[in-house]
């Protein structure tokens, strides 16, 4: 297996996500010229590069070697877990599914991961309003991206990323037929959003309500065991 860097140049200097380097360098240009007009505008704006460096870092997980569970999709913290019917614009509206709704900061890691090993069923995208700036995930004019995964035990489960302001901020290259193994990198949601979770409603959840994940390690939920469902407290 691949070894994990853990010093501090790894840390201080991390991979860093290929869509991101545009955003840095423009920023830090920028922070060339504000320097320049004025110091303290310009340690502002260098402090911001600073900010929009790590934004887009892109750090190597552990995925669990095990069959049949799911892992989180992204880093951030759950604020939800409800028993729904699937998304309509997927032709799942008549199946049921747990969902699990997870807020991806501007301070996480918003790489996105395949939650299970999996095989890229449908897909659907609506690019909303470019300058809506709504903090309803639920808000018809938010740009969402919704992915519909055959696991290889034959279970559907399907992530739905929904950004909370502007627009062109979530990218993805994906296919359908596209195979992938849990936990692989599949795309970005730039500055973060919402990402839901919608899984076979028979699934034992491993995780419980305000809980923080890792993306592509956090295990959600396991699709065979019956284990009674996770409860926490704050301590």
């Amino acid at each position: 297996m691949k070894a994990i860097d853990t010093s501090l140049k790894s840390f201080l200097f991390p991979n860093i996500n290929d869509d991101g380097w545009k955003f840095i360098s423009i920023s830090a240009f920028f922070s060339l010229i504000f320097f320049i007009i004025w110091i303290p505008l310009g340690l502002m704006a260098i402090a911001l590069t600073v900010w929009c460096f790590y934004a887009f870092r892109d750090p190597d997980r552990i995925t669990p070697n095990l069959s049949d569970i799911i892992v989180a999709p992204a880093d951030g913290k759950i604020v939800s877990i409800t028993k729904e019917k699937g998304p309509e614009v997927l032709g799942l509206g008549n199946k049921n599914f747990i969902k699990i709704s997870i807020v991806s900061n501007i301070f996480d890691v918003n790489v996105t991961r395949i939650p299970a090993k999996s095989r890229v069923l449908n897909l659907f995208y609506d690019s909303g309003a470019k300058f809506l700036h709504s903090t309803d995930k639920n808000s018809i004019n938010n740009e969402r991206m919704l992915i519909a995964l055959k696991s290889t035990g034959g279970r559907e489960v399907v992530v739905q990323q929904t950004t909370t302001f502007c627009s062109a901020r979530i990218r993805n290259n994906l296919k359908k037929g596209d195979e992938f193994l849990t936990g692989q990198r599949f795309g970005i949601m730039r500055f973060g959003g919402y990402i839901d979770l919608y899984m076979p409603e028979k699934s034992s959840l491993m995780v419980c309500l305000g809980q923080t994940l890792v993306g592509g390690e956090t295990i959600v939920a396991d699709l065979n065991s019956n284990a009674p469902r996770i409860d926490g407290e704050i301590r």
